[in-house]
């Protein structure tokens, strides 16, 4: 049984965070059901979709409750850096980030993900500050952008139909074609320069030569790679299938990949 949505309402209700996170739920848990069902994956990948959504659910505790926190202080403490907090912001703009109203949903970052595999080149800098995305690497979600494809006239639509790897300039693509066959499920090796045809796609998730991007069904990046032998690793970790240690040197996990 997979529960979605804040069912209990654990969250104030600042940000829409209680309904956007039950949808966000939704996502994680329609992609791995599908692919477990149709035998595209084991069973254990449905193990993820607890790890990911309940560290969600607890950043999105921390969040709303820092907010319940400001608007309606419990603690002396708390009233004293609420007023000194509105105060200063009455003539320091600098302040004004300070004055917790509420921050908006946003996507989760699968960072410490099981299905992720960690690049060293693009560490997750913590929580973005408000009204910024974190930069694109692994586990956080791609951004969007027009893209030229037969199916798909935007990246977030390119995504969903299955386990996409994107290819830069300078990629051996039979490699990473050749490796992307490995698992038995539907995944896609596909060129950024040749559906980039604006070049917002690659501005955005700043891809440089050399990269391999492993993007799951919900838009999320499992790995950016400069090694095509990390390719096939990488696919098995998102898909929820154990990884050795031998495959974690090869994706570089943990090694500066």
């Amino acid at each position: 049984m997979l529960l979605a949505g804040d069912c209990a309402h654990l969250l104030s209700p600042f940000g829409a965070r209680g309904l956007n996170s039950g949808v966000a739920d939704a996502e994680n848990a329609a992609w791995k059901l599908a692919f477990v069902l149709r035998g595209w994956a084991p069973e254990s990948l449905l193990e993820s979709y607890h790890v990911e959504r309940h560290a969600a659910a607890l950043e999105n505790l921390d969040v709303t409750g820092a907010t319940m926190r400001f608007l309606v202080p419990g603690t002396d403490a708390e009233h004293v850096r609420r007023r000194a907090v509105l105060d200063r912001a009455v003539t320091d703009r600098a302040a004004w980030s300070d004055v917790d109203s509420g921050r908006l949903s946003e996507p989760f970052w699968y960072v410490d993900s099981p299905l992720t595999t960690p690049c060293a080149a693009r560490p997750f800098a913590g929580r973005p500050p408000r009204g910024t995305l974190p930069r694109p690497g692994p586990g956080v979600l791609v951004p969007d952008a027009p893209v030229r494809a037969a199916d798909a006239r935007r990246f977030r639509e390119l995504v969903s139909s299955g386990v996409l790897v994107l290819t830069t300039a300078g990629v051996d693509t039979a490699a990473v074609t050749a490796a992307a066959t490995e698992p038995c499920a539907p995944v896609r090796v596909l060129d950024l320069a040749a559906l980039d045809h604006t070049g917002a796609l690659g501005e955005a998730l700043d891809a440089r030569p050399g990269e391999v991007w492993v993007v799951r069904p919900d838009a999320h990046v499992a790995a950016v790679l400069t090694d095509p032998a990390g390719v096939a690793p990488a696919l098995r970790r998102a898909l929820g299938t154990p990884v050795s240690a031998a495959d974690d040197a090869r994706s570089g996990a943990g090694a500066g990949a």
